[in-house]
């Protein structure tokens, strides 16, 4: 049987529409890694010296804040807002484009942490219900209330890159809805975002950003405090590090809103004493 010319030519049309479609996804693939990169660290250098000033500022909080950590707080908000808003813009994630682009690609299997073995189904439900205020939320603010768990289900689930937007969107949203006023802030979503961070800037090598954000973590209380049931992953990362000091220094901030001070108290006679605290319980939610 015979091909006639027209249905060549029609099918050589649709394979060069089809290449120019897959090389201009591709190229919209590599932009868009390349400007949230230049967002990532934008953000990362202003949030690392707005960090170490905040932390700075807790313990001489008598003498007010200076003019230039309220500016470098107001450029952090802007570095924050600006990385919130090319995610809004875009067509969902990176990851999320590379699978509507290449369907056929196999999702890369989910690594969970050590703490979450055994508790796997518990962890994707987690995943799931955070998920779906985050992607099908009726709106914004119903997003931020769930982007922390997302970010820490993300997290414990092994997509580091995930879990580190969240946060940083969560952090946004947070100063979005608060703008400086401490009765405002979202207690909760501050502490639980920074401890996303932290671990996921202590896998990269930063230890001194880690540092930082664990102390970061619990300087607000705000309208949402944390009580009976912080997530304590990040300090026990640093104690094992040796940074027992900075746990101490973050117990002592946290004794302004957790409830359960007497174990507070335990764990610091631990540490002082060379033990290692009990702190699987606080690991996994």
């Amino acid at each position: 049987m015979k091909t006639s010319p027209l249905l060549i030519s029609i099918f050589c049309v649709v394979a060069l529409l089809a290449s120019g479609t897959i090389a201009w996804q591709a190229w919209t693939i590599r932009s868009m890694h390349k400007e949230e990169a230049a967002l990532h660290q934008d953000l990362r250098t202003a949030l690392a010296g707005w960090l170490e000033k905040a932390a700075t500022s807790v313990t001489n909080s008598s003498e007010g804040e200076r003019p230039e950590l309220v500016k470098l707080r107001h450029e952090t908000r802007q570095l924050r807002e600006s990385l919130a808003d090319a995610r809004a813009t875009r067509p969902g994630s990176v990851q999320g484009l590379i699978r509507a682009v290449l369907p056929e690609r196999a999702a890369t299997p989910f690594q969970i942490r050590p703490e979450w073995k055994g508790l796997e189904k518990h962890l994707t439900n987690n995943y799931a219900w955070a998920m779906a205020g985050v992607t099908n939320g009726t709106n914004e603010y119903v997003r931020f209330l769930r982007l922390a768990p997302a970010a820490k289900a993300s997290f414990a689930m092994g997509l580091a890159a995930e879990a580190s937007e969240y946060a940083a969107d969560a952090l946004t949203l947070n100063d979005k809805y608060s703008r400086g006023s401490p009765e405002k802030v979202n207690g909760a979503a501050v502490h639980d975002a920074n401890v996303v961070l932290g671990r996921i800037t202590l896998q990269e090598g930063h230890l001194e950003d880690a540092k930082r954000h664990l102390l970061a973590a619990a300087q607000d209380a705000g309208s949402n405090p944390l009580s009976s049931t912080p997530n304590l992953g990040l300090a026990k990362d640093l104690l094992e590090r040796g940074e027992q000091a900075t746990v101490l220094k973050y117990f002592q901030l946290c004794r302004r809103f957790w409830r359960e001070k007497e174990k507070l108290a335990l764990w610091k006679e631990d540490i002082e004493e060379g033990r290692m605290p009990d702190l699987q319980s606080y690991l996994i939610n």
